[in-house]
């Protein structure tokens, strides 16, 4: 899990050294090779038309540390438009969040978001038009597919 943190931490504009030092037991190099595995297996960000985007977050805790994991897909094609992770879910982190997303839709599409224990916190905040879903959250079950097969700075 380790691994996919750091890629999403990268994929949030942190640098590989300051997430290597962060989470512990992953040279800068290890971190750079998850992050380039992310992003090869994302699409490439294009303005699409979309009516609905599903945005969900959960909290993982690595060495004592919390971190919060965001994830948006397409509704209607199941796409993964972003996957970003922050280390205090601040609503700045929030904001780039959403700002990835946005760029990656022609217009405004409803978003659905998570409820519960995986309630993307740091969006909550943010003057949007939501919808909570009911449904088991895309971060678990993206968790629970991963263990089945494993006050800090973004500048270096």
């Amino acid at each position: 899990m380790k691994k996919v943190l750091a890629a999403a931490l990268c994929n949030s504009g942190y640098s590989y050294r300051t997430v290597a030092r962060e989470l512990g037991g992953l040279s800068h190099i290890a971190v750079r090779d998850a992050y380039f595995a992310l992003v090869t297996s994302l699409p490439n960000a294009e303005k699409t038309p979309r009516v609905g985007v599903a945005i969900d977050g959960g909290d993982h805790e690595v060495q004592g540390r919390n971190f919060h994991i965001w994830l948006a897909r397409d509704i209607e094609t199941g796409e993964i438009m972003s996957f970003q992770a922050s280390p205090d879910a601040s609503v700045d982190d929030g904001a780039r969040f959403l700002a990835g997303v946005a760029s990656q839709c022609a217009n405004r599409p409803h978003l659905r978001i998570g409820r519960g224990a995986n309630a993307p916190r740091g969006l909550v905040n943010l003057d949007l038009y939501f919808e909570m879903e009911t449904n088991d959250s895309v971060i678990a079950k993206l968790g629970r597919l991963i263990l089945r097969g494993g006050p800090w700075s973004p500048s270096s």
